[in-house]
């Protein structure tokens, strides 16, 4: 199935989002500067330029096309993913160039959601504060750390109709795709039956709960958009989802809302998300665990009988928590998509598991990390007892979780052009910060602390966006060795001498694969690694301020925990086992009553200690907070000569 677009002259990319809680707008930060370069090229293309820009500068604009086919994304960046798509099909790009006023509005979806977060100059309550309200403790019931109301919101106002002209822009496919990882609290068994060829027969002549298989647990699922579905194709029911964020049937605009929302449903600080009867169908889920099984992204899997999913509940209802939890970066599904689509097959070098060996260079990857990995192997501490074991496990869970076999094969034997843009953060030429991002403070939750934090963030994806587009995704172009992209071919000796990067040291000379048409023009070029001058400062006294709401909320959690838990009856009663205990604790009448006196009092003046223990929590928890910012270099009473 390829792309209407495919041409000898166009170039396919998949981008994929890696999740980041408060740090996705830096990732938005990025994807803003991308749609600005692809909407200034497609209308150059078309003899258009911004007013006062030179009109010489048409001559140099390629030809070429560049379509997107794909995006996917987890937590935060599987929310901006679902943005970005709203975001490039709403007709118009409004980029936001100018970093002045960052508490108003800007008419831009990515800025909008990510920077504002509703925290506007006309709204005294900002999101920390929003965070910390009570009311969805209303039905005595605890579903997360923070209010996540204060999410809904955003995305509510990031799915209203605000679409100027209905026209979707060239650079993104009309059969664009959308993955967004999401982690199941329920699971779909996947069996494997060790019967022999005679108990085979004697399980199908009695009921097959008596006998046991071998069963392994999926706890993953892909919500699997796809912008051209159509419900009367038999391939697409089922197996995808339609893509319909702007009216349509509103049965999918809210299950587009709530996959959005659930895939950034960071566990135990945000709120999880509930998938009730027919949001996703149980043949849905086993499609969708057969694509993964098959490696393949492509329909004709539903034609494949050979493993059969018997156990899947009907109707399948479950809970979703931030599907970084178990694929925090969907690379290997992004990169089949694009692999089924354009990659061309070697039937000679076909291998032992079924794969092929693709030879082709008509597409391409990005991620955007806002959070990149590092090996630090010289900060290893073997751990000595329990309490240093039990979170070296659950560290060793989620690795393993997440664990990309597959995907480590396919990056390091494919001849396809992948590439990733993270922070960096120049304090001088040649000189990087140690912390580039202001959204890695507390536990990637600092975004939510203070806007300027979010405003700093987003301009430094902008700005490592147009470094990344510039220089590093692009191919080398050697014309006496015969290294020429096709998409290159075409350009003038006066389009190469204007757009080329010459790499320094080596000398060999790159040529973009996106031309950023802003360097071709004077007002708008700027120096390639240039610096985001101002670091955030954060005041203390906002968040000491908000001592009380803090206390209010840990003191209201207390309340519900004790009276929903502590004190609850049990439900089952166990008369055998309580003879048992009073006899061999020799309880009598007296024993009971303490007890039961116990037991009332505890009731009666808990209330006397939850404001007390709040408290407490509540100081020690401002104090990491602002402990970890002044590792960082957040605190605006810091010594001026460290925040530079």
């Amino acid at each position: 199935m390829e792309n209407s677009s495919t041409q000898d002259n166009t170039f396919h990319i998949g981008i994929t989002m890696a999740g980041a809680v408060s740090a996705g707008c830096y990732t938005a930060g990025v994807m803003d500067y991308l749609f600005e370069i692809l909407q200034l090229w497609e209308e150059a293309k078309q003899g258009k330029l911004p007013e006062g820009w030179d009109p010489e500068i048409l001559q140099y604009v390629p030809k070429h096309n560049v379509v997107i086919d794909a995006m996917g994304g987890a937590s935060a960046g599987g929310m901006t993913t679902v943005m970005s798509a709203i975001y490039a099909m709403n007709g118009k790009i409004n980029p936001v160039t100018d970093p002045e006023s960052p508490t108003s509005l800007k008419e831009n979806l990515l800025y909008d959601s990510w920077v504002l977060m509703n925290d506007q100059e006309n709204d005294p309550e900002k999101v920390f504060e929003k965070a910390l309200s009570l009311d969805d403790l209303n039905d005595e019931k605890i579903t997360s750390l923070l209010n996540s109301n204060f999410i809904d919101k955003i995305c509510d106002n990031a799915f209203k109709n605000k679409r100027k002209s209905g026209k979707k822009p060239s650079y993104i496919s009309d059969q664009l795709e959308i993955l967004l990882s999401q982690t199941m609290l329920r699971s779909v068994p996947l069996t494997i039956d060790f019967a022999t060829p005679l108990g085979k027969i004697r399980k199908n002549q009695t009921h097959p709960k008596v006998y046991p298989s071998y069963n392994t647990f999926d706890h993953f699922v892909l919500s699997h958009f796809k912008l051209d579905y159509d419900e009367n194709n038999p391939l697409h029911k089922d197996f995808y989802l339609p893509f319909t964020p702007y009216g349509g049937n509103q049965q999918d605009v809210d299950r587009l809302k709530l996959a959005t929302i659930a895939t950034g449903a960071f566990p135990i600080g945000l709120g999880f998300r509930k998938f009730f009867d027919r949001q996703f169908t149980t043949e849905y889920i086993k499609n969708n665990s057969k694509k993964l099984l098959h490696n393949t992204m492509n329909p004709s899997i539903k034609n494949d009988n050979s493993i059969e999913l018997k156990d899947v509940p009907d109707p399948f209802q479950f809970v979703g928590v931030d599907g970084g939890v178990i694929n925090n970066e969907p690379i290997g599904e992004v990169l089949t998509i694009l692999k089924e689509r354009y990659g061309h097959k070697d039937p000679s070098k076909e291998k032992t598991d079924g794969e092929w060996d693709y030879k082709d260079d008509r597409f391409g990857m990005i991620m955007i990390d806002p959070f990149p990995d590092h090996i630090f192997t010289d900060d290893y501490k073997q751990p000595e007892d329990i309490i240093s074991v039990i979170p070296s496990l659950l560290g060793t869970l989620m690795d393993q979780s997440r664990l990309k076999r597959r995907e480590i094969v396919n990056f390091n034997t494919g001849k396809y052009l992948i590439g990733e843009v993270f922070p960096v953060r120049n304090r001088a030429r040649g000189k990087q910060e140690d912390n580039a991002i202001a959204c890695s403070s507390v536990f990637a939750f600092g975004g939510f602390l203070d806007i300027n934090f979010r405003h700093h963030d987003f301009f430094l994806g902008r700005n490592n966006s147009k470094n990344f587009f510039k220089i590093y995704f692009s191919f080398e172009y050697d014309p006496d060795n015969g290294n020429v992209h096709y998409i290159h071919r075409s350009w003038t000796p006066e389009m190469i001498e204007k757009l080329k990067y010459k790499d320094p040291r080596t000398k060999k000379v790159f040529l973009p694969i996106i031309p950023d048409l802003n360097e071709l023009n004077r007002k708008t070029r700027n120096p390639i690694r240039r610096t985001v001058n101002k670091w955030p400062e954060f005041n203390t006294e906002n968040l000491i301020k908000l001592q009380p709401k803090l206390e209010n909320r840990i003191e209201k959690m207390i309340e519900v925990l004790a009276t929903g838990s502590m004190f609850a009856k049990e439900a089952k009663e166990y008369p055998a086992v309580q003879k048992i205990l009073d006899q061999y604790y020799k309880k009598n009448w007296w024993d009971r009553t303490k007890q039961k006196a116990a037991k009332w009092y505890l009731k009666t003046n808990y209330k006397l200690f939850k404001g007390i223990l709040a408290k407490q929590m509540a100081e020690l928890a401002i104090e990491k907070v602002l402990k970890d910012l002044e590792d960082k270099k957040l605190l605006k009473d810091l010594p001026s000569e460290d925040k530079k």
